[in-house]
């Protein structure tokens, strides 16, 4: 049940509507149960050769159509109260995704954080709230029932009441053995989630690399453990519905062997009082069948109920998931000054990754970064960023950690530019102004030009207004160009290129460095670079090597020292 608190806040505000679902619920249910009683004594009216039953019928035809009303009522704020709790349930866990750190998000494979934000939290909704209102409404009708049972039959009722728990038994025994089975069913849909969307999103690079036979193979695999794993959840929830069916079978057999035995034996129960006719039977009968098929849909609600908890439960990790804590509180106005203060950090606490990472960043400088893979140059930007936090040291802002501002306002200050391009589904003017929502057109065509991305924008058959996404036709370069334009239209303090040219052909990249060279005017940069080529005129390049500094100096003094920066440099242009 501990699983289940969760839920309480997203109830708080709906229980006025919950609580006139449960009172539509009872009413239906009323409506429904006094049927076979007025049925009974028209039977009985009958057999006394009464045949004026048409008054009977009306109440009977209206109460049917009033229960009819009530259902539908109850239906709908159901299904009102379920989409409610999806809609703002799905809202949080987004809102936790986009707020959690990233260390986090690293660990988890996306495509499984999908199957939660979608599927995972739809299985709450229609186990939960649809199912746990089912059972209530089975609830109702079951005590309404044994009410009227009693009224009719006492010994019959007590028959039925006394041999019902036996079906209740059945039921739980097999639904606490099958939450491991529904548990896994969600584990395994999560890891065939992600391996698919892992394979469409690199379909080009699995198809160039011949590996579709090997990723078929793996999905097949997967897929075959999905298939056990749903049909051993399956199987486990289908035993429910047929058990209780038998055990309620063989009551429903026991009080119709009884109940004729009173007709046809009056004298032999005289002695209890009970006094019994045959529409008495007729009602009795009707109940007693009645009686059992709440039981039949309590057990299939349970079976959902299991698949919705465990569902539950994986939604919960991910609302429990670290917040990237922000607990900076200082304004910040302009950067006037940037540095860094003896920084160590590890990605996994066991091997570092920055090494005493120590420097002092003029104002207006370009610092280039450059080393092999792996050195710590991209992590030196997500650090700056505050992506992540250092193990040891900071950066230092106007001579003040960063941890100290805000990490929104710090990065309203900052502009970067990946090596991977992501483009929002939308028109190519709101990608560019993804950073500036409200630049007008003027300002949105001027940073395409300075991009260089103008003229290509111009070519395409709606021009500005053409809708695009990271699936588009549009080539790497092209979208690189509209990353650029984003950081254009922003015009940050400080400049952050992590191989930003990366995609982006040799003609293209010459043109671009004069734009560069205008936006960094009077503003710090930092950018990483693999080709030496582009950081020919930075004030200052750090050659890293295992997370340390091992070189600085500007292009010319690195290439007269023939140290590391030589090699690489011959490496590139030997």
């Amino acid at each position: 049940m501990k699983s289940l608190a969760i839920l309480k806040p997203y109830l708080k505000g709906r229980r006025w509507q919950i609580a006139l679902a449960l009172l539509f619920a009872l009413a239906s249910d009323g409506c429904k149960l006094i049927l076979p009683f007025l049925a009974g004594r028209g039977i009985d009216s009958i057999r006394n050769g009464n045949l004026d039953i048409a008054p009977l019928l009306f109440l009977m035809g209206g109460l049917l159509l009033l229960g009819m009303a009530f259902r539908y009522f109850f239906d709908l704020l159901t299904s009102a109260i379920g989409q409610s709790l999806v809609k703002s349930l799905r809202d949080d866990v987004f809102a936790r995704i986009g707020s959690a750190k990233v260390s986090y998000l690293d660990e988890q494979s996306h495509g499984d954080l999908l199957q939660r934000l979608v599927s995972d939290i739809e299985n709450v909704q229609n186990g939960l709230i649809v199912g746990a209102l089912s059972i209530f409404e089975g609830v109702v009708q079951i005590a309404i029932t044994i009410v009227l049972m009693f009224y009719l039959n006492w010994l019959l009722g007590l028959v039925v009441v006394l041999l019902s728990p036996i079906s209740i038994l059945v039921s739980r025994f097999i639904s606490s053995r099958n939450s491991a089975y529904f548990k896994k069913q969600s584990k395994t849909l999560g890891e065939l989630t992600s391996d698919t969307l892992e394979s469409i999103d690199n379909l080009e690079a699995v198809s160039a690399y011949g590996v579709y036979e090997l990723k078929k193979e793996g999905f097949a695999s997967r897929n075959e453990e999905m298939r056990g794993s749903s049909f051993k959840a399956i199987f486990a929830a289908c035993w429910i519905n047929p058990a209780t069916r038998l055990v309620n079978n063989l009551i429903y057999g026991a009080v119709v062997t009884l109940g004729a035995a009173m007709l046809c034996f009056p004298s032999s129960f005289s002695f209890m009082g009970i006094a019994f006719t045959v529409g008495s039977l007729s009602s009795f009968l009707t109940y007693s069948y009645q009686y059992m098929a709440p039981f039949n849909e309590v057990a299939d609600a349970s079976s959902d109920l299991f698949y919705a908890k465990a569902s539950l439960a994986r939604v919960k990790e991910v609302l429990e998931a670290p917040l990237d804590i922000d607990e900076g509180q200082l304004p910040l106005d302009s950067v006037d000054s940037l540095s860094a203060s003896h920084i160590d950090f590890s990605y996994d606490k066991k091997r570092k990754v920055i090494d005493d990472f120590d420097l002092e960043i003029y104002k207006g400088h370009k610092i280039a970064l450059v080393g092999p893979t792996g050195c710590g140059k991209t992590t030196v930007i997500n650090l700056l960023m505050r992506f992540y936090d250092p193990d040891k040291g900071d950066f230092l802002i106007n001579n003040t950690p960063t941890t100290s501002f805000p990490k929104k306002r710090m990065r309203e200050h900052m502009g970067m530019v990946l090596q991977d391009t992501w483009l929002a589904h939308g028109s190519i003017a709101e990608n560019i102004a993804l950073g500036k929502p409200n630049a007008s057109r003027e300002e949105i065509i001027a940073a395409a030009k300075k991009a260089h991305a103008d003229g290509f924008i111009n070519r395409m058959k709606e021009g500005y207004d053409t809708v695009v996404s990271n699936a588009s036709s549009m080539s790497m370069g092209e979208k690189q160009l509209l990353c650029v334009a984003r950081i254009m239209l922003c015009s940050p303090e400080i400049v952050l290129l992590d191989e930003a040219t990366s995609s982006i052909d040799l003609r293209t990249e010459i043109e671009l460095s004069s734009s560069f060279d205008e936006l960094m005017k009077g503003k710090t940069s930092l950018v990483v670079a693999h080709r030496l080529s582009t950081i020919e005129n930075a004030d200052l390049i750090l050659v890293m090597k295992q997370g340390k500094i091992i070189e600085m100096g500007d292009f010319g003094q690195l290439l007269d020292k023939k140290g590391f920066f030589y090699e690489l440099y011959q490496a590139q242009f030997a």
